[in-house]
């Protein structure tokens, strides 16, 4: 079993951070990559405030993979009862499709976390998707590119009592 870790690190002194990495290089094979810019779909920006894990790249690709670059952008991510009419007389979609863009849209619950409850409603509908489970997929995809700016804000730690975030991850988790 392999263990990886990812270090992100917002402070301030480069000398706390050497003395990290000193740290974690004494207890485990690493290599140093360099400043943070792009990690499995997840964009990071440096700004003097922080840093900000966003989206962005992957919204718009998942935009232009369904042909919704055009469409345009809508205040919420959803609208009334989503998915709920589940009447035998509505009209049938494409599984594959629909099973493609609930898979983009989870994904993108990474950094956005505001869309994770409505992803996971049409998420229920993956067996048997209909017309409106479609439409309710497509108005969240509208949301995320009205706010494709949008990212989680990790702030710089002036001291060291201020705040700490701790991530863990198991990929062998089944």
């Amino acid at each position: 079993m392999k263990l990886f870790v990812f270090e992100l690190s917002t402070r301030s002194s480069e000398a706390e951070i050497v003395k990290l990495k000193g740290k974690l290089n004494s207890e485990f094979e690493m290599t140093d990559l360099g400043e943070l810019a792009y990690f499995l779909g997840l964009e990071f920006l440096k700004t003097k405030s922080g840093i900000i894990m966003h989206q962005k790249k992957y919204i718009s690709d998942v935009l232009s993979r369904f042909q919704m670059l055009d469409y345009k952008p809508v205040i919420g991510p959803v609208e009334g009862k989503v998915g709920s009419n589940d009447s035998a007389t509505e009209k049938p979609i494409d599984p594959t499709l629909y099973r493609h863009i609930v898979g983009c849209l989870r994904f993108i619950c990474q950094s956005r976390l505001e869309i994770t409850y409505v992803a996971g409603v049409i998420n229920r509908h993956m067996a048997n998707p209909k017309q409106s489970h479609i439409i309710a997929a497509k108005r969240i995809m509208r949301y995320l590119k009205g706010t494709m700016n949008y990212g989680i804000m990790f702030p710089n730690q002036i001291e060291e009592s201020e705040s700490y975030f701790v991530g863990y991850s198991n990929s062998n988790w089944c």
